[in-house]
């Protein structure tokens, strides 16, 4: 009380008050619930409330990115941050549903103002690629083979010249399970300038056809033990089999490889001929299942998939030792925003699976790589409940689920068998997909901080 009145008499004496309305920092990075005291300090003075938000200060010394407050080297330097400021309101209209929608309405245009959202969608995946070049980024979960950064930027790299100078057409479709080659392919054709096609390869025929014919598909990219256990799949007239082709492409791909780590990524850009803005421009299509007549294309563009994949890093807030199991198909847009493209922008390791109802594998696969982020459907989790021992989950700190309703009984059952609480994502293939997710707060930097942030 004896803070408000204080503020309240500074106003009248027309003095300025800053308040983070909040009552705390952000442990999250996102918004949270707003106190009552700006309403009563507002009421008191008869003065107006002005709101403004300030963006991107998520990863700087001063938010709690990494479990911690200011330990830490900030992400960026020098810093930049976005103020948004919104339109005055009156005291009387200053209340917390009022300034809390005006506050995230600030969020989206400051949002909107970051510069990545208009960059290419491929430019962003080369950025993220020429960090740590020798690290290991993706892992292949049928045979433990591995692809560095370096790597997997030369090979695709090699499969992208090969592309651009084969076939003239915008679109090429992609027909590969979640898979090493899977990330090869769709980098590839975006760095090719071209657009990746996540066909539905547990379609029906129809459906696949209908797919190929309104996206006007020529070529495919696949494997040849793949395509052989999809006899009926109705193949484009080219198709290009990385198991043939990688190999006759081995010295452009040493080539490249080296060029890709010791050239600089602007100077790399331009080599390549990535425009530098993607913006709205179509950057990946999707189908829907079909499930009510025939499949729809949904196309995504390079504003949608990078500004989603910024979201999604903020909300996971990743540390170097994460991980995730990329077992959900790239042709769904849970798996090709989070399991793709999220990896090869930000850098965090997967661990590739071809299927994932297969839960004991997958299961197997957290326990071997200490996977930290499980990310799968309400369907696919309840496999989980039948194949997978409690130890074998142990190092998920975080298990996700999207895509469709999640059961209550289910939830409980799994945090009851694993100890692990299960996170509720939900969004749309049209919003490339992730609307929102309730995710934990990170695990305090000192065991003493319950409530209030203590300063250390």
């Amino acid at each position: 009380r004896e803070a408000i009145r204080r503020a309240a008499n500074q106003i009248e004496a027309g003095q300025f008050v800053c308040i983070f309305p909040e009552g705390q920092l952000s442990r999250t990075g996102t918004l949270a619930r707003l106190q009552r005291g700006f309403e009563m300090i507002a009421r008191h003075a008869k003065a107006p409330v002005l709101p403004v938000f300030l963006d991107q200060l998520w990863g700087s010394i001063f938010s709690f990115r990494g479990g911690r407050f200011f330990r830490k080297w900030p992400k960026h330097f020098p810093y930049r941050a976005t103020v948004g400021f919104g339109a005055p309101l009156s005291a009387k209209e200053a209340t917390i549903p009022r300034v809390h929608e005006d506050l995230l309405k600030l969020g989206a245009d400051c949002f909107e103002q970051r510069p990545e959202l208009r960059q290419h969608l491929a430019r962003r995946a080369l950025g993220g690629l020429k960090r740590s070049p020798f690290a290991t980024l993706v892992t292949d979960g049928m045979d433990g083979s591995k692809l560095s950064r370096g790597k997997l930027l030369g090979v695709s790299i090699a499969l992208s010249r090969y592309l651009r100078k084969t076939f003239p057409e915008k679109r090429i479709a992609i027909v590969l399970p979640a898979s090493k080659g899977a990330v090869v392919a769709n980098l590839a054709v975006a760095l090719a300038n071209k657009v990746p096609v996540g066909l539905n390869f547990t379609a029906s025929a129809d459906s696949v056809a209908s797919a190929i014919d309104r996206a006007e598909i020529k070529t495919a990219i696949s494997a040849k033990q793949f395509r052989g256990r999809l006899p009926n799949f109705p193949w484009p007239p080219n198709i290009v089999l990385l198991d043939d082709l990688l190999p006759k492409l081995k010295r452009k791909i040493l080539l490249w490889w080296i060029a890709g780590m010791i050239t600089p990524q602007f100077l790399l850009a331009r080599w390549l001929e990535l425009p530098r803005c993607g913006g709205h421009e179509e950057a990946v299509l999707l189908f829907t299942s079909g499930s009510s007549g025939e499949p729809k294309g949904v196309v995504l563009s390079h504003h949608n998939i990078i500004g989603n994949v910024a979201q999604f890093t903020v909300m996971l807030d990743a540390a170097p030792e994460d991980s995730l199991l990329a077992s959900l198909p790239f042709f769904h847009s849970f798996g090709c925003t989070v399991t793709l493209w999220y990896p090869l922008i930000e850098g965090t390791p997967i661990v590739t699976y071809p299927s994932p109802l297969e839960a004991a594998k997958n299961a197997a696969l957290v326990e071997k790589y200490k996977i930290t982020v499980l990310l799968a459907t309400p369907t696919f989790l309840r496999t989980y409940l039948r194949k997978a021992e409690p130890q074998q989950l142990r190092s998920a700190r975080l298990v996700i689920v999207g895509a469709e309703k999640m059961p209550l009984d289910l939830s409980e059952k799994f945090c009851e068998r694993f100890g692990k609480r299960v996170m509720k994502g939900y969004g749309l293939t049209e919003t490339a997909p992730v609307v929102s997710v309730n995710l934990p707060d990170p695990i305090a930097e000192h065991p003493d901080i319950t409530g209030e942030i203590i300063y250390l």
